[in-house]
């Protein structure tokens, strides 16, 4: 994806200065993206939408569920490597499940 010099040059016509406003609205126009912006020194924080997206990517891989098939299969034998807490490892399991 790019854009050309006379693009960008058009988009900022009669501008002494580029805000940063600016530069987000003409990736948005031009390249289709929503851009969030946020400190280098900030936690990141992910939308509600892109958790979403994200767990089901993950729970779509087979290589993932059979990690957690793994782990079930260790924790019923004793072992527990994922985390201590039954609830916590049920909610993530039921989470992968739902997602097939």
């Amino acid at each position: 994806m790019s854009i050309s010099k006379e693009q960008l040059e058009q988009s900022f016509q009669g501008k002494s200065f580029v805000e940063l406003k600016d530069l987000v609205q003409l990736i948005e126009e031009n390249f289709g993206f929503n851009v969030t912006l946020q400190r280098k020194d900030e936690k990141p924080v992910f939308t509600d939408e892109q958790k979403k997206r994200m767990t089901s990517v993950i729970f779509k891989d087979k290589a993932v569920l059979s990690q957690l098939q793994q782990a079930q299969k260790d924790r019923k034998d004793g072992i527990s490597t994922y985390s201590d807490s039954e609830e916590e490892f049920a909610q993530l399991l039921g989470e992968a499940l739902n997602e097939n």
